[in-house]
């Protein structure tokens, strides 16, 4: 593939570059004066440092009502509500049932700040943002207890079930029960940006769900039944992230939704298949990189049945450009501003420990 130049759809990207570079590098704030968008790092200079697609426009706590959290019980107690708050996690935080996650709140891990749940049973997952509106969630590691198909309702790592403007941003989420973060029941406007997806602890088979490696990362809208809450709803941006060990689908699966895949890196050897496209889904694909031979032979999945559908693969590494319709709905193609780069720098960009995917943000 013949190396193709940054690409910027508002700014170009020396300009953009020079931005970036006067915005990110800050010396450490305090709880008092950092506000939880402007981070004391450096960043890629892929990274815009800002929810972005789908997610545009999201606040969370926009710096106001900082706290420090160390505890379950402070943790739940700071994301009650819905009044703008800013919450540091700082060291690892142990849960006993998920916490639900109030609106207009911004969580920021410390570095090295990591959450479990590592309940396999009905009280699994971590955080439930269940109709809650404008969240940002940043460099955390949220461990799950490993994959376990028992259909424990809202069990993932993240569950977004009718959540509106949500930014995950810098995290790596493992080991989700049922799955590592998934977007149900008309949750809208999302944008996933440099976040890892993996699967460390072996599958546990005899779940009451009958799949014995359930090691789905993330759905889409849960139900081709549900029309009237997922019609022109489930548009979400998936932005410069990592599909690596252990995943073996779901990355992502869709229904419905408008999906924007970009940058995004797939390098497992237990894909089932990477991206299932499912009904009414419009899928826009580029610039990915599919490294392993497992990743290339299955980075594509039909679920659509007799429903429309329509999925577009450009420029991505390691698999053929590929356009797949069903119906008369147009090919969604994203217009909204967005960095992107061509896929030969994917893997490079997103492995860097230091600037790449996961909790590199050094707060």
């Amino acid at each position: 593939m013949k190396k193709k130049a940054l690409i910027k759809h508002s700014l170009t990207g020396i300009v953009y570059a020079m931005l970036l570079t006067a915005t990110v590098s800050f010396s450490s704030c305090s709880d008092n004066d950092d506000n939880g968008d402007n981070f004391p790092v450096s960043l890629s200079p892929y990274d815009m440092n800002s929810p972005v697609g789908f997610g545009q426009g999201i606040t969370g706590g926009n710096g106001l009502n900082p706290v420090t959290v160390k505890t379950e019980e402070a943790l739940k107690e700071a994301l009650s509500g819905t009044k703008e708050a800013t919450i540091y996690v700082e060291g690892h935080i142990s849960l006993k049932n998920m916490i639900s996650v109030g609106s207009n709140k911004t969580i920021i891990g410390r570095k090295g700040a990591s959450i479990s749940n590592l309940q396999r049973n009905e009280k699994a997952g971590i955080f439930l943002l269940e109709g809650s509106r404008n969240i940002i969630i940043r460099n955390l590691t949220l461990l799950g207890p490993g994959a376990f198909d028992i259909d424990a309702n809202n069990s993932d790592n993240i569950s977004l079930v009718g959540a509106v403007k949500v930014w995950v941003d810098h995290c790596d989420i493992q080991d989700g029960i049922d799955g590592n973060m998934d977007i149900v029941n008309g949750s809208d406007s999302i944008c996933v940006s440099w976040t890892r997806f993996r699967y460390l602890i072996p599958p546990m088979a005899s779940g009451s769900g009958g799949n014995n490696n359930h090691r789905n990362s993330n759905l889409i809208g849960n139900s081709n039944k549900n029309v009237e809450q997922d019609a022109g709803r489930l548009n979400c941006t998936f932005i410069n992230c990592w599909w690596g060990e252990g995943c073996s689908e779901r990355c992502p699966r869709v229904r419905f939704g408008k999906v924007h895949v970009v940058n995004s890196l797939y390098n497992g050897n237990d894909f089932t298949y990477c991206i299932g496209y499912g009904v009414y889904s419009n899928i826009y694909a580029e610039k990915c990189a599919f490294t392993t031979k497992n990743a290339q032979d299955n980075y594509l999945y039909d679920w659509h049945g007799d429903a429309d559908f329509n999925v577009k693969v450009t420029g991505c590494l390691g698999v053929d450009d590929v356009e797949l319709k069903q119906g008369n709905q147009g090919q969604f193609i994203p217009t909204y501003p967005y960095t992107s780069y061509d896929a030969t720098l994917v893997e490079s960009v997103l492995t860097d420990a230091k600037t790449g995917a996961g909790p590199t943000l050094d707060m």
